[in-house]
């Protein structure tokens, strides 16, 4: 039942923010509802949701289930790379360690990808300065934590950023395809 609360107060805090950003009134309305898992007695349902302008949110049926210590973790990173770049732009720091996650070529925990050194350098300089050991999450890093909980990614597959004031000669802009840029950093795959 926690579960289910989270998933929907992750949906609500993403249609709500989401909205904010607009100029017109939106009316949000449950329009039906998703069932989580079928293959239980328990029926539980999550509503989808509609807004007078007819965009639709849902669950992404990606939704992350993270450990405390996880959750912890990532939200120091995300707040020691991009605290002040809002509840977007600490998402896609997020998205990209997920990603990360994911992919062969990187290690397959959390823990073990904002750890990872190359060169005996970490791959985050935030892990070798002291700005995540002295990180202190916002109420934005939360935000962007539940966004990251309920499935959303903006990342468009980003393994790397850099701040943006920093590429103009970087490694990344030599080696790898540029996707975005965007709350200050450059994203690439």
């Amino acid at each position: 039942m926690k579960r289910i609360i989270s998933i929907m107060l992750s949906i609500l805090i993403t249609v709500l923010m989401t909205l904010s950003t607009r100029k017109t009134e939106v009316v949000i309305e449950p329009i039906e509802t998703y069932i989580i898992d079928e293959n239980t007695d328990e029926h539980d349902e999550i509503p989808i949701y509609t807004t007078s302008n007819d965009e639709e949110y849902r669950i992404d049926e990606s939704i992350v289930e993270l450990t405390q210590e996880e959750a912890e973790m990532i939200m120091k990173l995300a707040w020691s790379e991009a605290g002040n770049q809002g509840v977007e732009g600490q998402l896609v720091v997020m998205n990209v360690i997920m990603n990360r996650v994911e992919n062969e070529n990187f290690p397959n925990t959390i823990r073990e990808v904002i750890y990872q050194k190359h060169n005996g350098k970490y791959q985050f300089a935030v892990m070798g300065n002291g700005v995540f050991k002295k990180a202190n999450p916002t109420s934005e890093t939360h935000m962007a934590l539940a966004e990251l909980e309920g499935g959303k990614d903006i990342s468009q597959g980003a393994l790397f950023f850099e701040s943006s004031s920093n590429s103009s000669k970087s490694w990344h802009r030599k080696n790898k395809s540029f996707l975005f840029e965007e709350y200050g950093q450059r994203f690439y795959k």
